[in-house]
């Protein structure tokens, strides 16, 4: 149950949530279409990338959630149990975890985005690539850290 009261109905809490300040609702819906169906990231990076978020802020619909279309891009449940161990694991491409590597830090450490970090960035990724994947990480922390404060119960709407 919401630690808040949230507007009546038979629609998921989460929905309701957003309906609480409808401009701030349609912004962060705007935001996860941009994400999942707008992005120019490769879904492998932007599936990594969700998936350690996901790890991070304990989101288990996140944790749960499978695109059933991204299959034939490779992803399958060796890719997502692979995520924790993410630096032995050899399922991984070196962007992949330079992506993964950068969803940590962001989220754990944001000051140790050193410069030195941000050079092996810019030499995998376009500065467009760097800003979608910061956009993806800053999203995806923001709305599963939202839920959770908040008790709102989480249903996944991708």
């Amino acid at each position: 149950m919401a630690r808040i009261t949230l507007p009546e109905g038979d629609a998921p809490e989460s929905h309701r949530l957003m309906s609480l300040q409808p401009a701030m609702g349609k912004a962060m819906a705007t935001l996860s279409e941009a994400i999942y169906q707008k992005s120019g990231l490769d879904v492998r990076i932007r599936e990594a990338i969700r998936m350690r978020v996901a790890l991070l802020n304990q989101c288990q619909v996140c944790l749960h959630y499978r695109f059933p279309e991204l299959v034939e891009a490779g992803i399958d449940e060796t890719f997502y149990s692979e995520i924790e161990q993410w630096q032995e694991s050899t399922t991984f491409t070196s962007e992949e975890k330079l992506a993964i590597e950068y969803a940590e830090r962001f989220i754990g450490d944001h000051l140790a985005v050193d410069d030195d970090f941000f050079d092996a960035l810019k030499s995998a990724f376009s500065d467009v690539e760097i800003y979608e994947m910061t956009t993806t990480i800053a999203a995806l922390l923001a709305n599963g850290r939202i839920l959770q404060v908040l008790q709102v119960e989480q249903v996944c709407a991708i």
